[in-house]
């Protein structure tokens, strides 16, 4: 069986938590650190690590556990292979869609950092520069981020050749997992998407800091599997309620 990274990720969390546990009691049980001298500060510090570890490592112990079992092709709906031609007709789709779609977004974002950077600029010109160049540094941060995470995903496809394996609470696309059943992850909306290749995209979303992020996932359709890909469709289509089958182009 293939190694899980998610399970990786889960023990380098709690390794994480076992430093923070150490940085709570260590430099004052051992008497390194008075604690007015700032072993108390770093006790706190020791427990914001510790709790960290510990969320992220039950988090991605529960995502190992979903890449196992689709791994293990129990209660697959769709185990889909490619050939060389249908995946690279992918990888390009994806790439040209995937980039079009995270800069749009930093577009948005681009938009409102330079109105509200100017808009201080003119209100408070002393004070408001200061805002601007912030803003200014949000906008190089964002654009920087689209282009590498727009890249690296493209990298990934070109350098291995994809499988898709399809359940009902995850994908494991090209080794990577999709999964929305942890922690508040759901899924919001199945399309087919028309095309060359064609493909269903999956659209499921997680809690953050700022409310919920949303992810796009999109699975070419091999040769052969129309109706399956249509099965599928309709089985999530079901699952969250959508009158119909969503279709776009």
């Amino acid at each position: 069986m293939k190694s899980n990274p998610q399970k990786n990720v889960a023990i380098w969390a709690l390794v994480v938590a076992f430093v923070g546990l150490f940085l709570m009691f260590g430099p004052v049980g051992f008497g390194w650190m008075d604690g007015f001298g700032g072993g108390f500060a770093l006790a706190a510090f020791g427990l914001l690590i510790m709790i960290t570890g510990i969320v992220t490592s039950i988090m991605f112990f529960r995502l190992a556990k979903s890449y196992d079992r689709i791994l293990s092709h129990k209660d697959l709906l769709a185990r889909w292979t490619y050939s060389d031609t249908e995946w690279k007709a992918f990888t390009e789709a994806d790439y040209r869609i995937d980039r079009k779609n995270r800069w749009m977004l930093a577009g948005i974002i681009s938009a409102f950092a330079i109105f509200f950077g100017v808009l201080f600029a003119i209100i408070d010109p002393e004070a408001g520069i200061y805002v601007l160049f912030v803003m200014l540094g949000l906008i190089i941060l964002v654009s920087i981020t689209a282009f590498l995470t727009s890249q690296q995903n493209y990298r990934r496809n070109v350098r291995h050749k994809g499988e898709t394996l399809i359940a009902s609470d995850g994908i494991i696309l090209n080794g990577q997992l999709h999964s929305w059943t942890v922690i508040g992850s759901r899924l919001d909306r199945v399309a087919h998407i028309e095309g060359t290749p064609p493909m269903i995209e999956f659209e499921y979303s997680a809690p953050s800091r700022s409310g919920r992020d949303s992810y796009t996932v999109r699975v070419p359709i091999p040769a052969g599997q129309e109706k399956s890909a249509h099965d599928i469709v309709q089985f999530f289509s079901d699952a969250l309620g959508q009158s119909n089958l969503e279709q776009s182009e």
